[in-house]
Order: structure tokens, then sequence, then C-alpha cells
């Protein structure tokens, strides 16, 4: 939190935060990939099995309420980080350059994932890769609202020659 609230925060606890950021996003994501795998894993199950009992399709709910609330929880911790990032830092937009390569960085590793866990497991690209389609699209819109406020001060410091 003192990185937030503290005016210039040292490098060290800016990285450390990241760090923090990143590691529970990828927990989430694990968590994400866990849950989805036994929910279509028992799927396969009871639908190869016949008739399926009401404690079953219950189970399956549970699983997939369970799934819903992870790929929000990594929806809303980017969301929020991101949002606390461009609040912070609206008045110098190329300090969230660092933020935004790190997310690049951590969604191409999500979606290499999807690619190889698609050909090692039953389950889908899409399915693995569906927790960073709408923090993807939001990352495209902080990349351009990073490329307009660079380019809005340099326009400024030209005036100003």
């Amino acid at each position: 939190m003192n990185v937030i609230l503290n005016k210039q925060p040292d490098k060290r606890r800016i990285n450390v935060a990241m760090l923090m950021y990143l590691v529970l996003m990828i927990l989430f994501y694990g968590i994400y990939v866990s849950l989805e795998s036994d929910r279509i894993a028992q799927s396969q199950q009871w639908t190869s099995g016949g008739s399926i009992s009401d404690q079953a399709i219950e189970s399956m709910s549970q699983l997939g309420r369970w799934t819903s609330i992870t790929e929000s929880l990594f929806l809303v911790l980017f969301t929020l980080v991101m949002i606390m990032m461009i609040t912070r830092y609206r008045s110098n937009v190329g300090r969230l350059l660092p933020f935004a390569l790190w997310n690049v960085a951590l969604f191409v590793g999500v979606g290499a994932f999807s690619l190889v866990g698609s050909q090692l497991t039953s389950m889908s690209v899409g399915n693995l890769a569906q927790p960073i389609f709408v923090p993807a699209f939001l990352l495209v819109a902080l990349f351009i609202y990073v490329a307009w406020g660079i380019k809005k001060t340099w326009i400024t410091c030209v005036r100003r020659l």
C-alpha cells in the first residue's frame, strides 16, 4: 500500500509490488485452470456413464461457479491495479509502460501455456485462454492511452521550444 500512497516510492518497493501482483495473477490463473480441468473431466465422465444424478449436476454447477469466480478475480485484480496505476501516473503516463509490458509478458505466457496445454489435455485453447480475453482488450486500451499521453507530452515539449 505504501507504493500507492508515497509520491516517490523507491524502485525496490515498486518491483516487489509488481512481483506480488504477477504472483497473484498466476495463482488465480492456476486455480482457474485446475477448476476448469476438473469440471471438464467430471463432465466427460458423467456423459459417458449414461444418466446423471441430481447430485452430479449440483457438483458440476458448483465447479462452474468457482471457475467463474476465479476468472472474475483475475479480471478484477487486473482492472483494479490498472486503475490504480493510471490514477497514480496520470501526470507521467510513460511510467505506465513497464506495467503494460509486464502484462503483455504475462498474457503471452498464458497464451503459450494455453496452446501447449490444449495439446496435452482435453481442454480447448479457448477454455485455457478465457481469463485473458477481457484484460487483453483493456491492455490494448492502456497502450493507446500511454501512446496518446506520450504524444501529448512530446507535442507540449516541442511547442515550448
